[in-house]
C-alpha cells in the first residue's frame, strides 16, 4: 500500500497549526469563564459606606455646641430649644406651671444655660439646664407666697413677635433673653447691643408696649 511521506516542513507547520487553534481555544474559554467586574462608583473610586447614625439630631446650621459668650442668638441657633428646656423642667418636677424662662451665658460654667422657674403650690423650683447637652446642672426649691402666674411663648404673644418689636428699637446681637411674670404683667427682656452697649429691651406681652432700660 503507497503511504504518503510528509516531510519535516510539511510536519512543523501541521504542529504550529495545531498550537495556535489551540490557543485561540484556550482564550475563547477563559473569556467565557472570567468573572464580571464590580461595577465602579461615579469618579472611579469606591463605594461609600454610609456612616453609623449617632442618634442625635444634627446641629443646625448656624449651630455651635461650643457657642461663647459672645454669640448672637439671633443668628446661632443652640441645640436644646426653649421647647426642649421647659419639657424638661416640667419632667423634673412633675406639677406645677412655669412663670419664667432665660437663656443665658453662664461665666463660671462657660456654658449657655437655660433657666426655668415652676410653681407647684407655695414651692418655687429653679431648674438649670444645658444648652448644648439638655443636662439638668443645677436644681433648687424654695417656698414662697409669691403670686405667679403662668408665662407661654406662645400667648398672648410669640416670642417671635416680641423679638421683631424689640429689634425694631435696637437692631443689635442678641445675647440672651428672659419670658416672666413681674410686677403683675407677663413680659419679654431682650438683652442686645448697640455698638459697645448692652441694651436691656422690655416687651410687655399683652400690650406690645416696648421700653428700653
Amino acid at each position: 500500500m503507497f503511504r504518503p511521506t510528509l516531510h519535516l516542513s510539511t510536519r512543523t507547520t501541521l504542529a504550529r497549526t495545531g498550537i495556535g487553534v489551540c490557543a485561540v481555544a484556550l482564550a475563547i474559554g477563559m473569556a467565557g469563564c472570567t468573572p464580571e467586574s464590580a461595577t465602579p462608583s461615579p469618579s472611579g473610586s469606591a463605594a461609600s459606606t454610609p456612616s453609623q447614625s449617632s442618634g442625635e439630631p444634627a446641629a443646625p446650621s448656624g449651630s455651635a455646641t461650643a457657642a461663647g459668650a459672645d454669640t448672637d442668638l439671633r443668628e446661632t441657633q443652640l441645640p436644646i430649644s426653649a421647647e426642649d428646656a421647659m419639657k424638661t423642667a416640667m419632667d423634673a418636677v412633675g406639677a406645677g406651671f412655669m412663670h419664667s424662662i432665660e437663656l443665658d451665658y453662664d461665666e463660671r460654667d462657660a456654658a449657655w444655660e437655660w433657666e426655668v422657674k415652676i410653681l407647684d403650690g407655695t414651692t418655687d423650683h429653679e431648674i438649670e439646664i444645658d444648652a448644648s447637652s439638655g443636662e439638668i446642672v443645677s436644681q433648687k426649691k424654695d417656698t414662697t407666697d409669691d403670686q405667679e402666674k403662668e408665662v407661654s411663648l406662645e400667648d398672648p404673644m410669640s416670642y417671635d413677635e416680641a423679638l421683631d418689636l424689640a429689634t425694631a428699637k435696637v437692631d443689635g446681637p442678641l445675647r440672651g433673653w428672659k419670658l416672666e411674670w413681674d410686677d403683675g404683667r407677663r413680659e419679654y427682656q431682650f438683652d442686645l447691643m448697640q455698638g459697645s452697649d448692652e441694651v436691656e429691651v422690655t416687651v410687655d406681652a399683652d400690650t406690645g408696649e416696648v421700653i428700653l432700660d
